[in-house]
């Protein structure tokens, strides 16, 4: 039996996006994951940390089928994080 190394047929990203308030660039989460499943780990760390700096208060829950995010800060921004595959980002 030889030892092969299948690619994985899709990687996962959390991302968080400003949908209301001033803009901000997009946010990535430190990691890839090998699942949404193992993902919804990323968006509680991300929502943890937006709050962490910039205050205000968040969420997370499920939505159609994999964990979403929400922060709301002082500064009146609102907060998406999400959990996105590979093929799922637009491409440059």
């Amino acid at each position: 039996m030889t030892d092969t190394l299948t690619p994985a047929p899709d990687a996962y990203l959390v991302v968080a996006e400003v949908i209301h308030g001033s803009h901000l660039a997009p946010r990535l989460g430190g990691n890839l994951y090998c699942s949404a499943e193992c993902a919804e780990y990323g968006v509680r760390e991300l929502v943890s940390k937006l709050i962490e700096e910039e205050g205000g208060s968040g969420f997370v829950l499920p939505h159609e089928g994999r964990m979403i995010g929400c922060v709301v800060t002082p500064s009146r921004r609102m907060w998406s994080v999400q959990i996105l595959a590979r093929s799922e980002l637009p491409t440059a």
